[in-house]
């Protein structure tokens, strides 16, 4: 069996006044106004970083158990 390589992992809410796009369900939301959105970011050595945001509903489903799929966000 292969080695799992290191995995530098991130979970922290974007303090921002522009709206952005939920990288899970693509709605339009404005950080700042929603105190439980989050910023998932990995890094793995070698990769190019990957970053997603989620609006508050869609991280809520996510850390209580759900399987979510997760399209790259600009930010």
């Amino acid at each position: 069996m292969e080695a799992m390589s290191t995995r530098m992992v991130s979970l922290v809410h974007l303090q921002s006044d522009r709206e952005h796009s939920c990288a899970v369900c693509r709605a339009r939301f404005v950080p700042s106004e929603d105190s439980g959105s989050r910023v998932l970011s990995i890094e793995t050595p070698g990769d190019e970083p990957f970053s997603a945001l989620m609006c508050g509903g869609c991280h809520s489903k996510w850390s209580h158990g759900k399987t979510v799929t997760l399209h790259r966000t600009a930010m």
